[in-house]
């Protein structure tokens, strides 16, 4: 079992071509990590909370969680903040980054516009080396190895950019991390750049109960994201209601009769609920569940996934400009 064990860790440090970063489900909830054009695209300052539970039923699973903070200044240009952790499995393999982003906003007319912006990184990457065993520790009966050794903590900066086009209802991105691909192995004799991962992503939002846009008290935003990373890719895609102060959402997270992995490899990974609401007082809180429909099956656990965002001042708030967890504008 700890052969099994360290086998999946040196998987997990050497490939090149596996999803390396956090994702989370709520990605319009986590809008400097989805798109550093999105910083400050709320006309309040924005506090945003991420919690992240995922694959439990397998032990120790993945934990992800993310605190925000980005402003809106007088002269179209805005700056934020963000630090996200994520910790995985037995061995605690573990990322941790502390970034800065700024964008700057610009309009075409009242109502659309471009955004344009970019995020500098500083990131760690460490692991638990103590519970490591090694197959010539145990052919040897010796406690310790003559394999290449493992670095327990690396770190690098990070840059990435975006670019963002929105109108009233629609709005398109695309946003490019890692542009500088930087070192990341665990493997004093290991060379393992990590590549540079592209996020395309758009939506539109409108009235379902006949009225017009802006007086609205139902509105329903269809929503995507397509990530590919080297040889890695992902869509998920979905939408949401909002009537009043709460939200019902439902997605899908896969590529099915698209691409396959593997020959006879159905590319499903999941099926996501959500729902939350958002108080008088422009608190918002939602939260969802990944069912997951791969070939892990719901041993899994699935994911748990919570956010809590909050935008002050009220003044200047309006139906057009409510504070929902996907890019607004």
């Amino acid at each position: 079992m700890a052969q099994r064990h360290l086998l999946l860790l040196l998987c997990l440090i050497a490939m090149r071509a596996t999803a390396q970063d956090p994702q989370l489900s709520q990605f319009y909830a986590a809008p400097m990590y989805l798109n550093p054009a999105l910083t400050g695209n709320t006309h309040q300052d924005r506090v945003s909370m991420n919690n992240r539970l995922q694959w439990l039923g397998t032990g120790k699973g993945y934990r992800t969680y993310a605190l925000s903070y980005d402003h809106r200044t007088k002269s179209n240009s805005s700056i934020g903040g963000m630090v996200m952790h994520d910790r995985a499995g037995a061995f605690q393999l573990a990322f941790t980054q502390v970034s800065i982003s700024y964008a700057y906003e610009a309009r075409i007319n009242r109502r659309s516009g471009f955004r344009g912006g970019m995020r500098l990184g500083y990131t760690m990457r460490s692991v638990d080396p103590s519970n490591l065993l090694f197959a010539d520790q145990v052919i040897r009966e010796s406690s310790n190895s003559i394999e290449p050794m493992i670095i327990d903590r690396v770190s690098y900066f990070d840059a990435s950019a975006g670019l963002l086009y929105f109108s009233e209802k629609f709005w398109a991105g695309v946003s490019m991390s890692h542009l500088n691909e930087p070192q990341q192995s665990l493997s004093i004799a290991g060379d393992v750049a990590l590549p540079m991962r592209t996020s395309v992503h758009s939506g539109y939002r409108f009235a379902v109960d006949g009225r017009n846009f802006r007086v609205s008290e139902t509105l329903m935003t269809l929503a995507m994201q397509y990530k590919m990373q080297a040889k890695w890719d992902q869509l998920d895609i979905g939408g949401y209601v909002e009537h009043r102060n709460l939200i019902l959402g439902l997605w899908y997270r896969g590529l099915p009769g698209i691409k396959s992995y593997d020959a006879g490899y159905s590319n499903d990974d999941a099926v996501i609920l959500m729902a939350g609401f958002e108080l008088n007082n422009q608190l918002q809180f939602v939260y969802s569940y990944d069912i997951t429909v791969s070939t892990l099956t719901a041993r899994s656990g699935g994911a748990h996934e919570m956010s809590l965002i909050y935008e002050w001042p009220r003044k200047g708030k309006n139906r057009r400009h409510r504070s929902v967890p996907c890019p607004k504008f």
